[in-house]
């Protein structure tokens, strides 16, 4: 037996700034927007990669709280094909106003 990750779903708080955050970000690295939903329960956004799938998901019942690292997703990392591609998304990252929390920086031990 031999299984694939299906999809990874973000929970965002403002669907809007994350679509657009989103939206030039993965289509930068290749996704493809896939599938959008849109409902009672809130909007669903699709993006992807061969057999990968990222969504955004906003929940509108659904309160948010403070981040705080805990129990869960710590983070995904994204393995691009050389220097040039990395410090390219990195200047896009920078443009999109969001807080990095770390500089891209070769880890050769992966």
């Amino acid at each position: 037996m031999k299984a694939i990750i299906g999809h990874i779903i973000f929970n965002v708080k403002e669907f809007n700034e994350s679509e657009l955050f989103y939206d030039k970000l993965l289509t930068e690295m290749g996704f493809e927007i896939d599938h959008v939903d849109e409902g009672e329960f809130g909007k669903m956004k699709s993006y992807k990669q061969g057999e990968h799938n990222l969504w955004i998901r906003f929940d509108r019942k659904k309160e948010s709280e403070q981040f705080v690292r805990d129990i869960g997703l710590d983070h995904l990392a994204f393995e691009l094909k050389n220097e040039k591609e990395v410090n390219k998304i990195y200047e896009l990252t920078k443009k999109l106003n969001v807080k990095i929390t770390r500089e891209p920086k070769k880890y050769p031990e992966y």
